[in-house]
């Protein structure tokens, strides 16, 4: 008796189709927005600079590019500097 043989080139592929993309766009969208509602805001530099970009193999990454922006998100161990899990939060919040 054959098993099932799951078609792994077409899986991975699936990921470009114009329809995932459109649905991880409009998902990236709601932890963008997640992200800068609950985000700390001193100057704002860190909040504005939280936006969605295209991945290498088809997904979307949700970013800070300010170069203090792990700081941010995991704080510091040696000094007050809390964690703020901004953008680890947004993902959990805007779940379906």
């Amino acid at each position: 008796m054959s098993g099932f043989k799951p078609d792994h080139a077409a899986i991975a592929a699936l990921v470009h189709e114009e329809f995932v993309q459109a649905d991880l766009r409009e998902r990236a969208a709601r932890v963008v927005e997640v992200a800068k509602t609950n985000a700390p805001v001193d100057t704002g530099r860190y909040r504005d600079s939280i936006h969605a970009e295209d991945g290498p193999d088809g997904s979307v990454l949700i970013v800070s590019d300010v170069d203090y922006a792990a700081v941010v998100e995991y704080g510091r161990r040696n000094d007050s500097r809390p964690a703020h899990h901004t953008i680890a939060n947004a993902l959990d919040a805007a779940r379906d």
